[in-house]
């Protein structure tokens, strides 16, 4: 007893340094982004961050889910968030920072549930290194600065793993079983990919005849999912977010060829698949053989329920989805709570034989590798963070600026959406097609062309779209229109930055779309006061 008592109290100390801990990195990232602004206004390294106050504002005041004040169009690849968010102003009122509120609760919230995730089922060293390596390998700080929601989506990624193992444990207590289901409804709310880690798990426990709890995973993943789906088609929109349309990958008209490129460009020739999860999936390898010396797939399935999980979310995620930029974070955070206890339980049971010993040699070396990665991206993240914020500043903020002032409640065509539709009161229509449905569904029907016939009709549609419904001015990057800027817009003025790091270019270009509107964008450019680390070049 008193020896338990006394590794409670050390492992509650591991907790409290690595919540400093965490605090420091977390206060010395927002003092790094903060410090290189002009403003006295903390800006978001993504712009993506304003698009999801931009919609939930709109759904707070005006019930539209959308950007612009009277159209439906699914922009926001999170219900949950954005819900979040939409209640935040609907209860205190806009506020620019309430995105960072919630990820700093969500990340607090995860350092705490794996911390009970170590403590409640493993011991000190697993709480020691599993808090350790979480921090800098799901890039929790990171996250929690860009203001998306990725924080939320590992939060409840390590509650699903915690109340999934409490409940193999329990033998699903009735108790135990409805805080599963519960967190199952919010997981499947906060971000779409959640699916994949539903059915895999609904699918295992079907497997180990848990049917009941199998069903009612399933149905708490997928409910939210299901009544976002019809409310988005009755509204006019598709049963996904436009976001899922625009970069998902999803069988085609020809079936077995398209199902051959979702497998050679979401594993096979994919080098973020390899740098993410090829050293854990040798981790995971080598423990099976260790462990399993005859292959039994029901003893597998009963006892591995939570790795095979784990696991086949990757495989399907990287297959469906995109595993790169932040959208891997969520994996890499289940990682986390799947690895370091089989690597722990290498290295602190006995020596059997040769083969043992070979298998923790190429354990140590797998792991070593996770390590590695977490310190790369830990470095690659703070060159981010230092000029991300900055380059938002003086690029989408800028163009927000520049829009409030001169063109309130006109129509613009853009293709960075989020602070020009958060700062500035304009309709956008977006060339991306994240804010404009008819562009994401012409998008949807047609990608099955080849590349230049797509690009031709892709061109003349929106081509057409601006012209019909009258749109003023467009600031874009040149190269995203398909098949060239059309040949009657006329270029006015260039915006340059000094670097490349959280925009996708480090120039746009404002177009008046007619002659007549060339000269009135024209003056008002040139009475713009410029943020001064921007270069203008005018066209004329």
């Amino acid at each position: 007893m008193i020896i338990f008592a006394i590794k409670i109290k050390t492992m509650r100390r591991y907790l409290y340094f690595l919540i400093l801990f965490f605090t420091f990195i977390l206060g010395f990232y927002f003092y790094l982004a903060y410090s290189n602004l002009s403003g006295n206004v903390f800006i978001y390294p993504l712009d993506d961050a304003y698009i999801h106050l931009a919609l939930a504002r709109n759904f707070a005041e005006n019930g539209v889910w959308g950007v612009n004040p009277g159209s439906f169009d699914s922009a926001s690849s999170s219900i949950l968030y954005t819900l979040i968010l939409s209640g935040l102003i609907k209860l205190f009122g806009d506020n620019v920072y309430y995105p960072l509120i919630v990820n700093v609760f969500a990340g607090y919230g995860t350092v705490y549930y794996a911390y009970r995730y170590f403590s409640d089922f493993y011991g000190k060293k697993e709480v020691l290194w599993g808090l350790i390596l979480l921090i800098p390998y799901c890039q929790l700080c990171y996250m929690m600065l860009i203001g998306m929601e990725q924080t939320l989506h590992i939060l409840l990624t390590v509650m699903m793993l915690y109340y999934l193992v409490k409940n193999l444990k329990s033998d699903f207590a009735s108790y135990d079983c409805l805080k599963l289901f519960f967190v199952s409804m919010l997981f499947g709310a906060v971000r779409f990919e959640s699916m994949f880690f539903i059915s895999i798990l609904a699918f295992l426990l079907l497997l180990s005849k848990n049917w009941k709890v199998s069903l009612m995973v399933f149905f708490a993943g997928f409910l939210p999912i299901v009544i976002f789906g019809i409310f988005s088609v009755k509204s006019g929109g598709y049963f996904f977010p436009n976001s899922l349309l625009m970069k998902g990958n999803y069988p085609e008209s020809n079936f077995f060829v398209s199902v051959w490129n979702i497998f050679k460009n979401g594993i096979v020739l994919n080098i973020s698949f390899y740098k993410l999860f090829l050293a854990p999936f040798l981790i995971l390898f080598f423990y099976f053989l260790s462990k399993y010396k005859t292959f039994d797939w029901r003893k597998i399935v009963v006892n591995e329920v939570v790795t095979i999980t784990v696991f086949g979310t990757i495989v399907l995620h990287s297959l469906f989805a995109v595993i790169r930029y932040r959208y891997e974070s969520y994996l890499t955070a289940a990682l986390v709570l799947i690895l370091v206890p089989v690597v722990v339980a290498f290295f602190t049971q006995k020596q059997a034989d040769g083969k043992f010993s070979l298998y923790r040699k190429l354990v140590l070396g797998s792991f070593s590798l996770v390590v590695v990665y977490s310190i790369y991206i830990s470095v690659f993240n703070y060159k981010v963070v230092k000029y991300a914020s900055k380059n938002i500043e003086e690029q989408q903020i800028e163009m927000a600026r520049f829009l409030h002032i001169f063109y309130p409640n006109q129509k613009i065509v853009a293709n960075d959406i989020g602070a020009i539709s958060y700062f500035s009161d304009v309709e956008i229509f977006d060339i991306a097609g994240l804010a404009s449905t008819n562009v994401a569904g012409f998008y949807l029907e047609n990608k099955h062309l080849g590349t230049k016939l797509f690009d031709k009709k892709y061109h003349d549609y929106m081509s057409e779209i601006i012209h019909k419904d009258k749109f003023r001015v467009a600031v874009i990057y040149p190269k995203w229109f398909p098949d060239g800027v059309p040949a009657d817009w006329i270029p006015i003025v260039s915006w340059t930055i000094k670097k490349k790091t959280g925009v996708a270019n480090q120039t746009v270009v404002w177009y008046a779309v007619n002659e007549k509107e060339a000269g009135i964008l024209l003056q008002n450019l040139k009475k713009f006061d410029l943020n001064k680390n921007v270069e203008k070049q005018y066209y004329k």
